[in-house]
C-alpha cells in the first residue's frame, strides 16, 4: 500500500515524496513541465505527467524483466509510480551509440551521425555551480579530470580532482563505483536500443542515474527513463526525431509546436506500450 507523505525533493520535471505508509519506498510522480537549457527554457503541456510516467514504467518493467537491478516497484496511478528509496550517486551516465549533440561540441572532429561500434559511455558530474561538467578518468596516472561539457576538449579543461570512495566527501567517484555504473548504463541500454530496434527506431543515447539501495547498499537503476532521457530516431532519421530534442531546436514554443510535441510524447508513450517484456 502506499500514501503520498512529506515532499522529499522536486526537480524540473518531477517530484519525490515519501511512502507515509513504509521507510524504505518513495513515490515518484511526473510533472507536466518540459525544460531545457539547464531549466532556462521552461514549458508545459497537459498529459505530460501521464506520458512519462508511462514511459517510465514500462522500461522499468522490461529492465526488471532482463534482470537489470532498477528501483522500481510498481505503478501507483497515472502519473506516479512507486521505487525503492535510494541514496543518489551525484553523476549523470550517458550512453551513446550515434554522435550527435553536445558530444559533438566536445568532439569538433567527428561528424554527426558517425555510429560507435561499441556504445560510448560518459559521465558529468552533478555540480551546478559548473554546469554538471564532464568527467574523465586518466586511468594511467590515477587522476579525474573535470571539463566544461560545452567546450572543445582542447579548451574546455576545468580542474583536476582527487577520486574518493565516499559519496559524502565527494561527487566523484573511485574506479570500482565507476566501472560498476558502465556495466549498469551498458547493460540497460542494450535492452532498451533492441526493444527500439524491433519497432525500427534508432536509440541514438541514453542518460540514466543510479543509486544505492537504502536498505540493501545494492547499486541500481534510479531516477526516471522517459523521453525526456534519450534521443530516438525512427527508421534511424534525425529529421523523424520524437524526443525532447524537438523541444530544444523549437524556435518559439507556439500553440502549434506545442500540439506536435504533446503528440510526439504521446506516441512515444503508445510505442513504449508495445515493448515485448
Amino acid at each position: 500500500m502506499s500514501k503520498k507523505g512529506s515532499l522529499l525533493a522536486e526537480g524540473k520535471t518531477k517530484k519525490i515524496w515519501r511512502n507515509a505508509l513504509t521507510t524504505s519506498e518513495v513515490l515518484i510522480e511526473s510533472k507536466n513541465d518540459v525544460t531545457a537549457g539547464d531549466g532556462a527554457r521552461r514549458e508545459e503541456f497537459e498529459g505530460k505527467g501521464v506520458y512519462s510516467t508511462t514511459t517510465a514504467v514500462k522500461c522499468f518493467e522490461l529492465l526488471t524483466a532482463y534482470g537489470i537491478p532498477n528501483h522500481f516497484i510498481g505503478p501507483l496511478d497515472a502519473t506516479t509510480f512507486r521505487a525503492r528509496e535510494l541514496s543518489m550517486i551525484p553523476t549523470e551516465v550517458v550512453v551513446r551509440r550515434i554522435a550527435t549533440g553536445s558530444y559533438l561540441k566536445r568532439r569538433p572532429d567527428v561528424e554527426e551521425g558517425e555510429r560507435f561500434k561499441n556504445p560510448l559511455v560518459e559521465f558529468f558530474v552533478k555540480l551546478d555551480a559548473e554546469h554538471d561538467p564532464l568527467m574523465i578518468r586518466d586511468y594511467v596516472s590515477r587522476r579525474v579530470l573535470l571539463y566544461d561539457a560545452k567546450k572543445p576538449l582542447a579548451e574546455g579543461f576545468l580542474r583536476e580532482v582527487r577520486p574518493v570512495q565516499s559519496m559524502e566527501e565527494s561527487p566523484i567517484l573511485d574506479l570500482f563505483i565507476t566501472n560498476e555504473l558502465v556495466s549498469l548504463a551498458e547493460r540497460t541500454f542494450s535492452v532498451l536500443e533492441d526493444a527500439w530496434a524491433a519497432q525500427n527506431v534508432t536509440l541514438v543515447d541514453l542518460k540514466i542515474e543510479c543509486g544505492n539501495d537504502v536498505t540493501s547498499g545494492q547499486m541500481v537503476v534510479g531516477d526516471v527513463i522517459t523521453n525526456d532521457e534519450w534521443r530516438i530516431w525512427p527508421g534511424g532519421e534525425k529529421s523523424r526525431q520524437l524526443d525532447k530534442q524537438v523541444f530544444r531546436e523549437m524556435p518559439e514554443a507556439t500553440h502549434e509546436a506545442m500540439k506536435v510535441l504533446k503528440a510526439n510524447y504521446a506516441k512515444v508513450a503508445e510505442l513504449v506500450g508495445q515493448f515485448k517484456v
